[in-house]
């Protein structure tokens, strides 16, 4: 099985299956296919901030040693995977070997924020018309010529027509595009502010297959295995890394032991045990950050109507303990749908730290007083005990995210509620799963899911009345302003003030509980040096720092 990807807008469980399932879970949102999914149409669009660290401390510094070009690197790839075509990409391996061929318009840095690629620079015309102005040194690799506006529209136009791929959600803010001449692009979007231009991020392609204008062109295409080698015409710095072969591997688990057998050089996954593989001076085992977000929903029309009700539970848990007991420390605590390494994080958001008495008064002054002989408190005046439903999934294969779950209850039970954890299969893909279908009834007081935000970390799905992936009926009037001064923002700096105060806002209310980012891993051969920035969905962003160190 391989790892499946569907729009910014799908992705809900970040554990899947084994196989290529244990690559991300990455979305893609929209941007990654998860374990749980279904199509609710969200569109989507932290691990040491800025990018990667060791897994295991090392005892002596890694000595410095100057890039130099060569070498080859070794990546799995899915058997059979479809090679010609980068806007049908469907599997996370394919997005990473697409992504050396084929440029974008706009690129996403490390920290998310918007870089020049194909598009050198970009104006704003007002109104929501921007005219973006080409490279005119970029060419395509088959020696066809140059890159035209009039390829990007093309590309555009083909991916308006592909409602299941997995960069469709980017035809969302795009109202028009049209050549304005040669190398200028005239595009007009819904919204006039600098969140649009993240619709920007679809690579660039023309017919033929795996031609582009990237950093690698083909010499080998066959079903088993694809070799790229270096474009000496790209318009930018020459990679060290010389040659970059894709082989086939039938599951994650393969490729990993691929590794072991040194067929491979490089793995990425998500493998919870991933820290084993470690060994200094031969493998190195580097944390990613991810766009997934594991979060605790609220059904508002009930109990947690109350926003003070809400705080005592994101107080009341202690996230630091889920994520070394079920996670094994790949996750980073965070209080708001915002990953913590992006520029549009605000670090004054960290103020729901896991306090048990605060939260146990907060319970105390709604007027649960009293404790019954279950341990569970009660109103008096009322006479309504404080017994909550927790919804959350589970497969035979994977059990995290109902660990996760349990210690939820067990930290809550602390509290004085009485927890009843339902869990409801789901299928990879399924959007009809009894997961999906429970979730959507809404019989239940809370649930664990995981989201994969899209690159823009646009929280309109979530935070909107209507809202495609809004679950807990939150989503007051000032929610919908605070969104719409973000897609008013014409500027980087007006930007992120929007999502600062947007930010604030939200651990005044916790509409729901933000839990934690994913972290994914990358095992590598320690020869394989520069990788300081990686992190997904763009893993291989700035594969042409990486180098590999000569004996």
């Amino acid at each position: 099985m391989v790892n499946s990807l569907k729009t910014q807008t799908e992705s809900f469980d970040n554990i899947k299956k084994k196989g290529y399932g244990a690559f991300f879970s990455r979305a893609l949102a929209a941007l990654l296919l998860a374990a749980l999914v279904f199509t609710c149409a969200c569109r989507s669009s932290g691990g040491s901030p800025g990018g990667v660290s060791p897994a295991e401390p090392t005892d002596t510094p890694v000595p410095t040693v100057m890039p130099s070009s060569g070498g080859v690197l070794h990546l799995p790839m899915p058997v059979n995977a479809p090679h010609d075509d980068p806007l049908a990409v469907n599997t996370e391996e394919m997005l990473y070997l697409f992504s050396l061929v084929y440029d974008k318009l706009i690129a996403v840095d490390d920290m998310g924020e918007l870089t020049p690629c194909l598009c050198e620079s970009w104006t704003d015309e007002g109104g929501g018309s921007w005219l973006l102005k080409l490279r005119e040194n970029a060419r395509w690799q088959d020696g066809s010529g140059m890159l035209t506006a009039q390829d990007a529209v093309d590309t555009y136009l083909s991916l308006c027509e592909m409602p299941q791929s997995y960069y469709y959600w980017c035809t969302a803010h795009i109202i028009s595009m049209e050549a304005a001449d040669t190398h200028s692009v005239r595009v007009q979007m819904d919204v006039p502010g600098l969140i649009a231009l993240y619709s920007l991020t679809f690579p660039i392609k023309k017919s033929g297959v795996l031609v582009g204008t990237g950093a690698y062109k083909t010499s080998r295409v066959e079903d088993d295995i694809i070799i790229l080698t270096v474009n000496d015409d790209w318009w930018d710095r020459s990679p060290y890394i010389e040659t970059v072969i894709f082989e086939a591997r039938d599951s994650n688990e393969t490729a990993l032991a691929s590794y072991e057998a040194g067929q491979l050089n490089m793995v990425p996954t998500n493998l919870l045990t991933a820290g084993k593989y470690a060994q200094k001076g031969t493998t190195e085992v580097l944390d990613v950050m991810t766009q997934g977000m594991e979060v605790l929903l609220f059904n508002n029309s009930g109990l947690f109507g109350d926003p003070e009700m809400r705080i005592a539970v994101a107080r009341g848990i202690n996230r630091s303990r889920i994520i070394t007991n079920v996670y094994m420390n790949r996750a980073r605590v965070c209080d708001v749908p915002v990953p913590p390494d992006s520029w549009l994080y605000d670090s004054r958001s960290a103020v729901l730290n896991f306090d048990r008495t605060a939260a146990q008064n907060a319970v105390i002054d709604a007027g649960f007083t009293a404790v019954g002989e279950d341990g569970v408190r009660y109103s008096p005046r009322s006479g309504k005990q404080l017994n909550v439903k927790l919804l959350t999934s589970a497969t035979t294969e994977n059990t995290t995210r109902y660990d996760a779950a349990q210690i939820i209850a067990s930290q809550l039970s602390e509290l004085g509620f009485g927890v009843e954890v339902v869990t409801a299969e789901h299928t990879l893909g399924d959007d009809n799963s009894p997961f999906a279908a429970a979730l959507a009834a809404g019989d239940w007081d809370l649930a664990l899911v995981g989201f994969n935000l899209g690159v823009d970390c646009d929280p309109t799905p979530y935070l909107t009345p209507g809202g495609s992936c809004n679950f807990t009926g939150c989503g007051d009037s000032k929610f919908s302003m605070l969104i719409d001064r973000l897609h008013q923002a014409r500027t980087e700096e007006a930007l992120r003030e929007a999502y600062y105060e947007l930010q604030a806002y939200f651990v005044e209310q916790v509409p729901f509980v933000t839990l934690y980012f994913r972290l994914n891993s990358i095992i590598c051969s320690a020869d394989i040096r520069g990788i300081t920035n990686a992190r997904e969905p763009e893993l291989l962003a700035n594969e042409k720092d990486w180098y590999i160190v000569k004996e």
